[in-house]
């Protein structure tokens, strides 16, 4: 039997094929796909499942899929219901073979792509649900009862508290997410460096900067060398390429500046600073987390933190500040090829779960 997890977003499709033999479940392929619907439209959300079902070798009949969906937050689309019901019906559409297709909701559930069509805001940006559901589980398998997933990507940083083995959310959309620092949007790769930070050091003073789209955060983590020009899988601000010296010449334009007036050492001073602040926006969402979890009993001291996401070492950094007494690797937890594709692996799991138990 197998099951196919799919995480829908708007700059990534993530997804991971598991099949179910001899009592347990393993995964037999991963994919991820950089797919930015804003410059190639929803239809490529179709042609990129379309893509992942030949890989995966699906036959009719004989497979699952479990999707969460966080696409629809894409100005492509008018309102986020219009967006949720563009990608379930595309993936409706594209698994019309499957023997079921479910979506994943903000109760930490499953519905049918009738039921999604019915009520569509209840599947908005349930990546965390998938998240939450799975990080319950672990917490008893790996009895850590109390503890901060923290999931840095591309774009955004996740928070989930667990707390007594159960997801202590308060924010079940994005608006209220943010309210409640359980989600900084703040990334790796894609960030606008002037929406991290409004003035960088500059010849021993301190300049305001440009609000255009000079650098993203993807050249702040290449110049620092955290991560390499391979890793930078998103489009650059000025479409140039991902090296070195391309990203010190982008960083240089922030404080409105070339490489002819700044040496690549003062743009590595630019850069940290950048980092540091980054950093900084990760723990003060760690904080008003721990802060909320001691106003209800909890010791936020003795909880472990879980990191995860191509942004880990912002993540080791951020809560090594905030104080929690360990911090665990989400590879070392459940393994890097399932830590790449969390949300995804979640909602398979979720699916096998309702489907094994009838």
């Amino acid at each position: 039997m197998v099951f196919v997890g799919l995480d829908i977003g708007g700059a990534n499709i993530k997804a991971v094929k598991v099949v179910y033999e001899e009592n347990s479940l393993k995964i037999a392929n991963v994919a991820r796909v950089y797919n930015p619907i804003w410059v190639l439209g929803p239809k490529s959300i179709e042609n990129v499942l379309s893509d992942v079902k030949k890989v995966f070798g699906l036959e009719r009949g004989k497979y699952y899929v479990g999707a969460c969906i966080t696409a629809e937050l894409s100005d492509v689309f008018e309102t986020k219901d219009v967006g949720v019901k563009t990608v379930v019906e595309i993936t409706e559409n594209v698994f019309d073979d499957s023997i079921e297709n479910y979506f994943v909701s903000i109760d930490m559930g499953l519905k049918s792509g009738e039921e999604a069509l019915r009520n569509p805001i209840v599947l908005a940006a349930a990546n965390w649900a998938a998240s939450a559901w799975l990080l319950e589980r672990i917490s008893v398998e790996k009895m850590i009862r109390d503890s901060v997933f923290v999931d840095i990507g591309s774009t955004t940083t996740t928070i989930i508290p667990i707390a007594s083995g159960k997801a202590m959310i308060r924010g079940f959309w994005d608006p209220e997410k943010l309210a409640f620092g359980e989600i900084v949007y703040t990334g790796v790769l894609r960030t606008n460096v002037c929406s991290i930070v409004d003035k960088v050091p500059y010849k021993g003073f301190f300049a305001r900067v440009s609000s255009e789209r000079f650098a993203l955060s993807g050249d702040i983590h290449l110049v620092l060398g955290y991560i390499k020009s391979d890793e930078y899988t998103t489009e650059t601000a000025d479409g140039r390429g991902k090296s070195f010296e391309e990203a010190i010449a982008r960083i240089a334009r922030v404080p409105c500046a070339d490489t002819k007036m700044l040496s690549v050492d003062e743009v590595i001073e630019i850069a940290r600073y950048v980092y540091e602040a980054q950093v900084f926006k990760v723990f003060e969402a760690l904080m008003q987390i721990r802060s909320w979890l001691a106003s209800k009993g909890f010791k936020p001291s003795l909880f472990s933190a879980i990191v995860a996401g191509i942004g880990k070492h912002i993540a080791v950094e951020a809560c090594r500040r905030a104080g929690f007494k360990e911090i665990l690797d989400i590879d070392n937890v459940v393994g890097s090829k399932i830590a790449s594709v969390f949300p995804a692996y979640a909602s398979a799991l979720m699916v096998a779960e309702k489907v094994l138990r009838k």
